[in-house]
């Protein structure tokens, strides 16, 4: 056995577990498929944990899309597993290969297989075997693509989610050495092979032909550029948080005050982290909408919209931008809701409730003083006037209000206008209303029926409420 190989390529893999947090005690999952990168790995962390005592197990998912080699990678891992006293958890994965995006679909399947696993048994950390030339290539391929700098980072040698990639700073071809060093077989997969593949024509044919005859050394340098690339992006993903933070509002909408002064860096990973926060992941968001993003929040025009991927839309209104997932909310709710009085009543579509109380006389001079006052949330009526009670229903084009110190009507749309408020939260809108007239608009105006008087006898009160009970429209 050439110790100085598994020595090198183990003291790698020790200094990944540390870098990553993993301590002795820590147990361990290896997505184990058969294949030389991940035996490597599983050797190298069962030669290592003899020494630590460090719990190891594995997880094979078989996807059954190559049904000689399926089957043969399968019993290779249970063997291998046995060999080396290692509780293994094994599932199968049919029906993968109908459908497109063949590639998308085998990926998350695996992922939640060993989220599965890991769970089953109580692993902390998941343990895949990507290695340098992984590195590389990933790189390589979204510099072809357009990507970023976060794009260039590339694949992390961990994440806050546990998955940890030991081998990432390991060569295929030392990889290949430490095995032939143990005496270690493994299984190949005759699809790394398929040309229809850009990795594979990467890895077989450009990255060789580079490498020889352009830049030797390519396949290091370039992962080395992944690493002090996803270092900056790790400090601009900071900066940027801290930004975000800052500008989002407590419904997750941004504040676009002097956003086109800020670096270009930091306002694309402002959009970046945003985007990241309501729709979980940028898989399918690519350089040119957060481009197009930044440079629209910039702008900051009224009325302007980007569409975004999976449904979902930006729009800005009044110098915020929010982001809405188009199909959640209806384009124009439908209610009517007497409100209880004396009593509380919950309008669902609104998202709030009204608590409806009413005062005896003694409560008239009090009352009739802040009647004009500039808490919209709260409203009070000569309850006697509101001869039929009070209906909150949505708000319906045309709708028009007699504001209280004011002559004439007003158009509700042109309020909303000059209150800035969000057209995608105006449908939904509380009117309030009282024989047919608007009398009230909770957070904006209220209306002149129904005025407290010297002869009023009795007071009604009304507040409204924010409820969590029901959310008119998924809108950030």
């Amino acid at each position: 056995m050439d110790t100085r190989v598994t020595t090198a390529v183990e003291n790698r893999v020790a200094a990944a577990l540390a870098a990553a947090g993993v301590t002795p005690a820590a147990k361990v999952l290896v997505a184990l498929s058969g294949g030389p990168d991940s035996v490597a790995l599983i050797h190298a962390l069962t030669r290592l944990g003899r020494v630590t005592g460090a719990p190891l197990v594995a997880a094979h998912l078989n996807h059954r899309m190559r049904p000689v080699e399926a089957d043969r990678d399968e019993n290779f891992v249970r063997a291998l597993c046995a060999k080396l006293g290692i509780e293994l958890m094994v599932e199968d994965a049919a029906g993968l290969a109908a459908g497109g995006n063949l590639e998308e679909r085998a990926r998350r399947a695996r992922h939640e297989f060993l989220a599965r696993a890991a769970r089953h048994f109580g692993a902390e950390f998941i343990a895949l075997a990507h290695n340098r030339d992984d590195q590389a290539e990933t790189v390589l391929m979204r510099l072809m693509r357009g990507a970023g700098i976060a794009g260039l980072a590339a694949i992390a040698p961990s994440r806050p989610d546990g998955i940890i990639r030991p081998l990432l700073a390991v060569s295929r071809a030392r990889i290949l050495a430490y095995l032939a060093a143990l005496g270690a077989a493994y299984v190949s997969d005759s699809t790394n092979l398929a040309p229809r593949f850009l990795r594979n024509r990467l890895r077989h044919e450009l990255i060789p032909i580079l490498e020889r005859d352009y830049a030797p050394g390519l396949t290091r340098r370039l992962a080395g550029l992944a690493s002090e690339l996803r270092d900056l992006d790790e400090f601009l993903a900071a900066a940027a948080a801290a930004e975000l933070s800052r500008r989002r509002d407590g419904s997750g909408r941004l504040d676009l005050a002097g956003f086109g002064a800020l670096p270009v860096a930091l306002a694309a990973a402002v959009i970046r982290e945003w985007l990241r926060g309501a729709l979980g992941d940028l898989r399918r968001v690519n350089r040119y909408q957060i481009d197009l993003m930044r440079e629209l929040c910039a702008n900051g025009i009224t009325g302007t919209v980007a569409a975004l991927p999976g449904g979902w839309r930006m729009r800005l209104a009044y110098g915020i931008a929010s982001l809405e997932q188009i199909g959640d909310a209806p384009d124009a709710p439908k209610f009517a809701i007497p409100l209880v009085c004396p009593g509380v009543t919950v309008a669902p579509a609104t998202g709030m409730r009204f608590a409806a109380r009413i005062f005896s006389d003694t409560a008239v001079e009090f009352v009739s003083n802040k009647q004009g006052s500039r808490h919209t949330y709260r409203a009070w009526f000569d309850a006697d006037a509101i001869h039929n009670g009070l209906i909150v229903r949505n708000f319906t084009y045309g709708d028009r209000i007699a504001p209280l110190g004011m002559t004439g009507t007003r158009k509700v749309q042109d309020l909303f206008v000059d209150r800035k408020t969000p057209r995608s939260r105006r449908a939904a809108w509380p009117m309030v209303v009282a024989d047919g007239a608007i009398v009230w608009i909770p957070g904006l105006m209220r209306g002149r029926h129904g005025l407290i008087t010297p002869a009023t006898r009795a007071v009604l009160e009304i507040e409204a409420q924010p409820t969590s009970e029901a959310r008119p429209a998924r809108c950030l």
